[in-house]
């Protein structure tokens, strides 16, 4: 990370190592410059406030459907853990070949559905909303695990009562469950952010950022600088602005949080 910083403060071409120049805070204003730079940061700032709320949406209410003892539960909570273990670049891959329009499965479901035959990943808004669409599936386990973990440590005692009283579903949900898993959610949220936040394999192996620059997102404008135009200092500024833009993030929700906590003490 240290190394990164130092890179980031010089004009430095890869193959022309010697030539390196000091620039100081030369390449982080010229990022800001970069209209590619900022579509690129857009892009993942609009993939981020997309996919994570629908993951956590997902994965809280089948967390709520799923809690309930028995091996048939126990079964299925075990099978939708399997996207998560599934290899990013394989499950990018898959994702591609399930959206080629000539034999890919989910092209066949979409023509019977009355939608045509796409070139989905070659269009540039369904081929962002498929990196979504991906993400989500994929991932949306991963917050269910968390929550889940967390439904199982709550009193069952509390909600029972509210139930005794008359509390309906949603009035469970928002003043008795929500509040009392908001550590957990946040934890969760947290660590599926900074994961969103440097998303590669997946986007790289559906559409290496095309059609254009359609889902160009950091990560892979970070690659593209680095490794296909060799500008090295260039390309560490832009991971240096990444992790800033991550820890600020973190910052304010472990700080929300511990406030929450403090309070409800």
């Amino acid at each position: 990370m240290i190394y990164s910083i130092y890179m980031s403060t010089f004009d430095w071409n890869l193959f022309h190592t010697a030539e390196r120049k000091f620039i100081g805070f030369g390449n982080f204003i010229r990022l800001f410059k970069d209209k590619e730079f900022l579509h690129s940061l857009w892009l993942q700032f609009g993939f981020v406030v997309i996919a994570l709320p629908i993951e956590t949406i997902i994965g809280f209410f089948v967390a709520l459907l799923l809690n309930r003892d028995g091996k048939f539960y126990t079964l299925v909570r075990s099978l939708l853990l399997l996207p998560v273990f599934i290899l990013p670049v394989i499950s990018g891959l898959t994702w591609r070949l399930m959206l080629q329009p000539e034999y890919g499965i989910i092209s066949f479901i979409l023509e019977k559905l009355g939608f045509g035959v796409k070139a989905w990943l070659a269009e540039p808004d369904f081929a962002y909303g498929m990196v979504v669409v991906q993400d989500v599936w994929r991932m949306w386990p991963f917050m269910f695990m968390f929550i889940y973990a967390g439904l199982t440590g709550l009193p069952r005692e509390i909600i029972e009562a509210a139930e005794i009283d008359g509390a309906r579903f949603w009035t469970r949900v928002f003043k008795i469950i929500l509040p009392q898993l908001r550590s957990t959610i946040a934890t969760a949220f947290l660590l599926r952010l900074v994961d969103a936040l440097r998303i590669f394999s997946e986007v790289y192996v559906m559409t290496g950022g095309g059609p254009g620059n359609a889902t160009m997102l950091l990560s892979l404008y970070i690659n593209k600088q680095a490794f296909e135009f060799f500008n090295i200092g260039y390309a560490a500024a832009m991971g240096v602005v990444l992790l800033v833009l991550a820890l600020t993030i973190s910052f304010f929700i472990v700080r929300r949080n511990i406030q929450f906590e403090g309070e409800r003490g």
